[in-house]
């Protein structure tokens, strides 16, 4: 019996063996090893979810107005912009009436003023020299000057508002030459006309910072006298002082008037809605364009009363991505609310029910790859210290 082979067991057999006392053992070891993992990777339970912020801004007019086109291809949804671009001009036609009206009626004053000049001249004499004709010679000078500003003024609000027409004019130029639809010369043509008036700009800027200085020097000589009482010469330019005093605070309102002409973007992002077109009509105030910021600057989440937590600034907290729950980042708490709220459906545990939590704003890494509006599970650390 000792020097007899022992039978062999059937491979059948065998692996039955294998699969009913060797395969559970696998599995189960398998089982494990993947617990300890997951447990390695997900530190604990989320004691809040938290989300990312999503900032949309309207791009509004500031003037009432017809949408003409801006000298850029139509806007599109979710196209993506820089603070600063162009996305709607209005109709300039309205400021240009009004600055030729401010140009006849400063005309008009100064034909006033050089008639009151004329008639004192007549009545006082030239080379009449004492206090009083030296006052009458200066208060005159005084309003010969304003009247000189306010004709540049003018001038120089006509050129901002020839400028922006040229920049739109040059845009589509250029876009058009691109497509070979403008000649090199025609393009040229157009960028000297808008650099000539740029030019006229800062010469006339200039023009009207010297005469602002003549001006200021001139009251000053003027209020070394003291005006003569009962004076018929100050009784006859109170009308045209505070008619030129009107002009001016009228140019004042045109160029708030011709800032708010160009329509830019307050912010870099994406085109999230098209309120108004060319050929509309605006008003101020009324969003012409709805921007959506591309990333996010914090999380808010809301701390409910049974969760026991006391937020506190520079409080450490882990923040896991719902989407890649293998992916987290550790930051702080930036600021804290000073009431309980109304938490957004979004962030409730059932969306059907109300919930009220404290408001924590949570700071957000640079590097964190975050969509505005995600949401994401947030651990605090009430021991302190990252």
């Amino acid at each position: 019996m000792a020097g007899r082979r022992p039978i062999p067991i059937p491979i059948k057999h065998r692996l039955r063996l294998i699969r009913l006392q060797w395969v559970p053992i696998i599995m189960f070891g398998a089982a494990t090893l993947g617990v300890l993992l997951l447990m390695g990777r997900q530190t604990g339970i989320p004691m809040a979810t938290g989300q990312v912020n999503a900032e949309q801004y309207a791009a509004t007019s500031s003037a009432e107005g017809l949408m003409v086109e801006a000298g850029i291809e139509p806007l599109e949804l979710f196209q993506p912009i820089r603070a600063g671009d162009i996305l709607a001009r209005l109709d300039d036609r309205p400021v240009r009436a009004s600055l030729a009206v401010l140009q006849a009626e400063s005309g008009r004053l100064r034909l006033e003023v050089a008639a009151t000049r004329a008639a004192w001249e007549q009545a006082n004499g030239r080379l009449l020299v004492d206090s009083q004709s030296e006052w009458h010679r200066r208060m005159l000078q005084v309003e010969t000057l304003r009247l000189d500003a306010l004709d540049r003024r003018t001038q120089l609000e006509l050129d901002r508002v020839a400028l922006q027409h040229e920049d739109a004019r040059l845009a589509q130029a250029e876009e058009a030459h691109r497509g070979q639809a403008v000649t090199s010369l025609e393009l040229t043509a157009i960028r000297v006309n808008r650099n000539v008036i740029a030019e006229r700009i800062d010469y006339n800027s200039s023009a009207v910072e010297e005469l602002e200085a003549q001006l200021s020097a001139a009251r000053d000589r003027l209020s070394q006298f003291q005006p003569p009482d009962g004076d018929d010469l100050a009784a006859v330019l109170a009308p045209l002082q505070a008619a030129v005093t009107t002009q001016e605070a009228r140019i004042e309102e045109v160029r708030i008037q011709i800032a708010g002409l160009v329509i830019r973007a307050p912010i870099d992002g994406l085109v999230t809605a098209i309120h108004r077109v060319p050929g509309q009509t605006v008003t101020p105030g009324e969003p012409v364009v709805s921007i959506s910021a591309e990333t996010g600057r914090y999380i808010v989440a809301y701390l409910r009363q049974g969760q026991r937590v006391l937020p506190a600034v520079g409080m450490p907290v882990v923040v896991r991505l719902k989407t890649r729950p293998q992916v987290k980042f550790e930051t702080l708490v930036e600021r804290v609310g000073a009431s309980y709220v109304l938490i957004p459906e979004a962030q409730r545990r059932d969306p059907t029910r109300p919930e009220w939590g404290l408001p924590v704003r949570i700071a957000l890494r640079p590097d964190a790859d975050l969509v505005p509006g995600e949401l994401v599970d947030l651990t605090f650390d009430i021991s302190g210290g990252i």
